[in-house]
């Protein structure tokens, strides 16, 4: 009877600590996460994200900051997409205040998860000059696509990105 009540303690205490059912899953790279997320995306989602951006960069580029600015986010402390602080609003509308936009192109574009995604643009802040030339620099969005809804967040340095040298290795463990 002993060995009864030892034999069922224990298997109840592997089965609450997620023993040994064999089903254990293993860690995934950041390749197989991107694949992943990859796999869910349509057409409709590239569509939805550049609808927005362009959206927001034409109007930036009308010399109308301040909308554009208001449709900007940045991700919360809790993983939510939330509008820019106050501090962050600043620094954006001084930002495009010294150097407005002129002009734009799409530098590229890249998914790879739903919180982690690299929209960049070169904005020109002044005419070209007659080789097609001008000063210009860099605008990096991180879209997050949140309850099936994307948002264009701002993409902070320390977050990675695809032609960053803190890129993720695609064979690096993701938790």
């Amino acid at each position: 009877m002993k060995k009864l009540f030892i034999i069922v303690g224990a298997s109840m205490l592997m089965w609450a600590c997620g023993g040994s059912d064999g089903k254990k899953e293993q860690p995934k790279t950041f390749q197989e996460v991107e694949e992943e997320f990859a796999s869910t995306l349509t057409a409709s989602d590239t569509t939805q994200v550049f609808q927005i951006a362009t959206q927001v960069m034409d109007s930036l580029k009308s010399g109308n900051v301040e909308w554009a600015v208001g449709n900007f986010f940045e991700m919360s402390d809790e993983g939510v997409p939330s509008p820019l602080g106050d501090e962050a609003r600043e620094r954006m509308l001084n930002r495009f205040k010294k150097f407005p936009v002129v002009d734009y192109e799409m530098d590229y574009y890249s998914f790879s998860t739903p919180e982690l995604n690299d929209l960049k643009y070169r904005t020109f802040f002044r005419e070209r000059d007659s080789s097609g030339n001008a000063p210009a620099i860099s605008l990096m969005f991180n879209p997050v696509k949140k309850d099936d809804k994307w948002f264009l967040c701002i993409k902070e340095a320390s977050q990675p990105a695809k032609d960053a040298k803190n890129a993720i290795d695609p064979r690096q463990i993701v938790e």
